[in-house]
């Protein structure tokens, strides 16, 4: 990949822990795309510009950070760095009452709801995703960007993800071949074809998108409720028809081990608006060292 562009620049992020932030990029195990380490996070990605990356360092300054940008997509990155990393969520009007939500709070203060807007690459990650194990998605996913991407050689290890020109010329065949069954493979191909549109939707409200999104054939309610959480930073997004989420809530809320999306709701319907930052939260839980 020869360097197109570069650019580099320092943030104020009051109160943010890009950490916390960004962990949930690199949920897939080994994504090939993403990176996230102690002090840096790193993400090669697809713009409406082309391919590139975006690096964000953090250090012992609290409240700052360093962005550097790489590849064709470098100032489209640099100028989206601040939505990326949260610093335009306003936290103020959260104010959880006594209880499980208060305390993680309390203790994942620093986590914020970004908004990637990388609608191509999003799109097919969360495709990859649907009705299967993550452990199966991951592996789908790595095969998938590593033969149909192109490794990054400003960051050594990562590839960026497949362009939409790509994609859309893979024979559906060769998809099956990375175990992406029939119907998430047309789904991808088919979303390729349409990328020049899905490129624009990003700076459009999430409300404005949802339809033209759901015109893609097998992108129905729960991927487009997975875009407005990631892609569009929604606060308020509720996740349904997930195989998980609803008990993951109903177990840190309540306590209670299984539950549906109707216990779902009736367990977040109190934290409006921010039922999406409180599903945040209690991924955030899971995934650290238990201290509640």
């Amino acid at each position: 990949m020869p360097e197109v562009q570069a650019s580099i620049a320092t943030l104020e992020a009051p109160g943010v822990d890009p950490r916390l932030v960004l962990g949930p990029l690199a949920m897939l195990r080994a994504d090939p795309t993403v990176r996230v380490g102690t002090g840096e996070a790193v993400r090669v990605t697809w713009t409406p510009d082309g391919p590139g990356s975006i690096a964000v360092s953090w250090g012992d300054t609290p409240g700052r950070v360093t962005v550097q940008c790489h590849g064709d997509g470098a100032a489209w990155l640099q100028g989206r760095a601040a939505r990326l990393i949260g610093v335009q969520d306003d936290v103020t009007a959260f104010r959880p009452d006594e209880g499980v939500v208060r305390r993680l709070w309390a203790r994942f203060s620093g986590d914020r709801v970004g908004a990637t807007g990388t609608v191509w690459h999003d799109l097919i990650w969360i495709v990859v995703q649907q009705r299967v194990h993550r452990a199966d998605a991951a592996a789908q996913w790595r095969r998938l960007v590593t033969s149909l991407g192109e490794p990054w050689s400003d960051h050594p290890g990562l590839y960026s993800p497949p362009s939409p020109e790509r994609l859309a010329r893979a024979a559906p065949w060769s998809l099956r071949a990375m175990g992406i069954d029939a119907r998430r493979a047309t789904t991808l191909i088919e979303a390729a074809r349409v990328a020049h549109r899905l490129h624009r939707l990003s700076e459009l409200p999430f409300a404005e998108v949802e339809r033209p999104l759901q015109s893609i054939a097998g992108v129905g309610g729960w991927t487009t409720s997975c875009l407005s959480g990631l892609t569009w930073g929604e606060p308020d997004t509720v996740i349904m028809g997930d195989s998980g989420i609803p008990s993951l809530i109903s177990s840190t809320l309540a306590g209670e081990r299984r539950a549906d999306d109707g216990r779902m709701l009736e367990l977040l319907e109190p934290y409006r608006p921010h039922r999406y930052r409180v599903l945040r939260l209690a991924l955030a839980a899971r995934t650290a060292p238990s201290r509640l």
